[in-house]
């Protein structure tokens, strides 16, 4: 991608103003909550939280929901902020924000395709790192969860060189990012890269945006970019992709990512793979009704 191509992709990406909880919340609380959880202030997090009627209201279902293992749904804000914990209120907030950073008009790739491949994603990563003893559970979430913003800023900013790519990508049975490169000279992974640098996010969490597609290229977040890759590639592998076939033979194990992974993380070896795949299979309910939980849509069938 030439220099003249990404400097435009980056004064296009500044110009988006259309993110209705975004400014507002989102940017402040990810500052707050991106110190030790020692350091933050409960009362500060649960003022931010309340900021906003909507993304409080969505944080309590999402709280209730049983993907976090609570006993009793919480009450009020502040009893989820200190049941949860810290990194469980980000990580539910980046899933409440997300789902109002664009409008739906805007969208050429179905929204709740999009939204149950994020969360699918999101929930495969932490599933998957919680086998790795010293993987980040809760950052792991949070990088599945955004690895694939750059497609909303495709839609939004480049809506018609992505229906092109999106119509080739369905014409093709090839995967979406082959798709973008082939038509538009460059994909989703550099317009969200822009985004996250626009938000401001964690500098890992934006070298697996940039690089979840080649892994190899991240300098900042290897391991973490490999796993969002598998993870993804396991997502597209059960169902969970992005609305129509890809003709695409996946073997996670002689995947670079993996070899990669494996460095980092020996206990890798002892995973049952197909038992793991077994357990995503009895997940993606769970993950389509958390997806009307948290955008009030039910998400199209692939």
């Amino acid at each position: 991608m030439t220099a003249s191509l990404t400097a435009d992709i980056r004064e296009r990406v500044q110009q988006i103003e259309t993110m209705p909880s975004i400014p507002a919340v989102f940017v402040p609380l990810l500052n707050l909550l991106s110190g030790s959880a020692e350091d933050a202030n409960v009362d500060e997090v649960v003022r931010l939280v309340s900021y906003d009627n909507t993304v409080a209201a969505q944080c309590l279902r999402v709280a209730a929901s049983p993907l976090f293992g609570m006993a009793q749904p919480p009450k009020s804000i502040k009893a989820a902020v200190i049941s949860l914990g810290l990194r469980r209120v980000e990580t539910i907030l980046l899933t409440c924000c997300m789902g109002q950073a664009f409008p739906a008009i805007k969208w050429v790739l179905d929204p709740a395709v999009f939204w149950r491949h994020s969360l699918g994603c999101a929930l495969v990563c932490r599933k998957f790192s919680e086998k790795l003893a010293t993987a980040d559970h809760e950052k792991a979430y949070m990088a599945g969860l955004l690895h694939d913003i750059g497609f909303m800023v495709n839609c939004l900013v480049f809506p018609k060189e992505f229906a092109t790519a999106m119509e080739c990508a369905c014409r093709e049975e090839i995967p979406l990012g082959d798709a973008e490169v082939a038509t538009m000279g460059f994909t989703h992974c550099e317009t969200g890269r822009a985004l996250a640098e626009k938000w401001k996010l964690a500098d890992d969490v934006i070298d697996v945006i940039a690089h979840h597609h080649v892994v190899e290229q991240s300098q900042k977040a290897q391991p973490l970019a490999a796993l969002v890759h598998l993870s993804d590639l396991l997502c597209r592998m059960r169902g969970l992709g992005y609305g129509y076939y890809e003709r695409h033979k996946v073997d996670l194990v002689s995947d670079p990512a993996w070899a990669i992974l494996l460095q980092q993380h020996r206990d890798l070896e002892g995973v049952d793979l197909a038992r793991f795949t077994f357990e995503l299979d009895e997940a993606v309910e769970e993950i389509q009704t958390l997806v009307r939980t948290v955008f009030g849509s039910s998400p199209a069938r692939t």
